[in-house]
């Protein structure tokens, strides 16, 4: 076999081998790479999901009740009941206070009228029993109802200055039980008056300061509460 023809052989040999290569790779599957640069890395997004889609449980929440805290107008030394026919007084120390709110509650066992008070200091006060209820100033009768009326006088007290919130006279407060009503007259002098009017007659009664702020509470008994 000559040089030539040898040549030529070797030659069909490598075509052939080629098409063959060629035909392997017809399937659509990529050649294996080459690359020595390792694959990525994806990372899943981390859900607080379960698998079943409900919500993942929080923390247990505390069965313990939280402490009871006393009532914020209860002082542990409150006094006791006067009795009905006795004058409570007392005087006041400190700044002239400013009359800014009146309420009227219902408490196991008595009916509390609190006048609240802002201003350095406490009130004192003038209680007792009257057979009328006369305005102080203009020396009015003024109609309360109830068997009995209690007069209200809380000292140190002092008017508004031009444009100062306090505490406005208007239409008297209905009591809860044995307080029948509440007139709120304003002040006079340094005074500022009020009537009680109590059912089934005269009550045994209690007088006290609350400060923080400056508060005047006055009790009246329901013995039958």
């Amino acid at each position: 076999m000559t040089a030539s023809r040898t040549t030529r052989i070797v030659a069909a040999a490598s075509l052939a081998a080629l098409a063959l290569a060629a035909c392997g790779n017809d399937d659509g599957e990529p050649s294996p790479s080459t690359s020595t640069n390792p694959p990525p890395v994806v990372t899943e997004p981390t859900t607080d999901a379960s698998p079943t889609g409900e919500p993942s449980a929080g923390p247990e929440a505390s069965t313990d009740a939280p402490a009871a805290t006393p009532a914020p107008e209860e002082p542990t030394d409150a006094p006791a009941f006067g009795p009905a026919g006795t004058a409570q007084s007392a005087e006041p120390s400190g700044d002239l206070l400013l009359p800014v709110g009146l309420r009227v509650g219902d408490h196991d066992g008595f009916d509390r009228v609190v006048v609240e008070l802002t201003g350095e200091g406490v009130p004192g006060w003038q209680v007792e029993y009257v057979d009328e209820a006369i305005e102080d100033g203009r020396g009015d009768r003024v109609d309360v109802d109830g068997e009995a009326i209690l007069s209200v006088h809380v000292s140190g007290t002092r008017y508004p200055d031009e444009g100062e919130e306090h505490y406005v006279p208007g239409e008297p407060l209905d009591g809860p039980d044995i307080i029948d009503e509440v007139h709120y007259l304003g002040t006079f002098e340094g005074l500022t008056q009020l009537f009680i009017g109590v059912d089934d007659g005269p009550a045994d009664y209690r007088v006290f300061t609350l400060d923080d702020p400056a508060r005047l509470v006055i009790d009246i008994a329901d013995p039958e509460d």
